[in-house]
């Protein structure tokens, strides 16, 4: 699968997982489960943005963009959850990205990785979305990305963590727990090609279809 593909199934899958908030009828079980693919593919995508940009700054300049465009579409979507004081999934990426940054640059790493632990733990203090988790997810798809079986290992790992974090049983709801791990299936079948081009389209959706969903939620 191309970035291209992988980008249609994110988009589709945050979708297909956000609706659910927009009427009960599509509250439904395997609707949540699909659209836990798609925060994951979100990180992954960064993290092949990190490895292929030609200009970091500019990468830096659309996320921290895209991160101010979309908080407010996104403040009013999460008003459908009830938990509106936060920021939205651009930050959450750009506290990754910087952690990425970070470890990469620095040559001591008895420096860098002591830095990187406390911007993860940032992401809980200013209140991210996916919190400390979806920052250290990031920085551990970057550090994994060229093992499959540590990936998988340490992936299993950090959401077994979560789980336990929030105080959610593994057992209780092992299904729930599973459906996390069916991104890797996606990312295992990436073929290392960019695809179409459809960069511009992947971040303005993210805004727009929240924007959508919350003016549907008003009529």
């Amino acid at each position: 699968m191309s970035i291209f593909v992988l980008k249609i199934i994110a988009c589709v899958t945050m979708f297909l997982d956000h609706i659910r908030y927009l009427n009960p009828i599509f509250n439904k079980p395997i609707i949540s489960y699909v659209g836990r693919i798609a925060f994951p593919l979100f990180v992954f995508f960064l993290t092949e943005g990190y490895v292929h940009t030609r200009n970091l700054k500019k990468y830096y300049k659309r996320l921290l963009l895209f991160a101010v465009i979309s908080q407010i579409p996104f403040m009013y979507f999460r008003t459908l959850v009830g938990e509106w004081k936060m920021l939205n999934v651009m930050f959450t990426l750009i506290l990754g990205l910087t952690c990425i940054t970070i470890y990469d640059k620095f040559e001591k790493k008895y420096l860098s990785i002591p830095i990187c632990i406390l911007i993860i733990y940032s992401g809980e203090i200013i209140n991210v979305d996916y919190g400390w988790f979806g920052v250290a997810l990031t920085f551990i798809m970057y550090l994994c990305r060229n093992n499959k079986m540590l990936l998988s290992a340490v992936y299993t790992a950090l959401f077994y963590t979560y789980f336990t974090y929030y105080n959610f049983s593994v057992a209780k709801n092992f299904t729930y727990f599973m459906a996390h791990l069916i991104p890797l299936v996606f990312i295992f079948l990436y073929n290392g090609k960019k695809g179409k081009d459809i960069r511009y389209f992947y971040y303005f959706f993210y805004p727009v279809h929240m924007a959508l969903i919350y003016m549907i939620s008003c009529i």
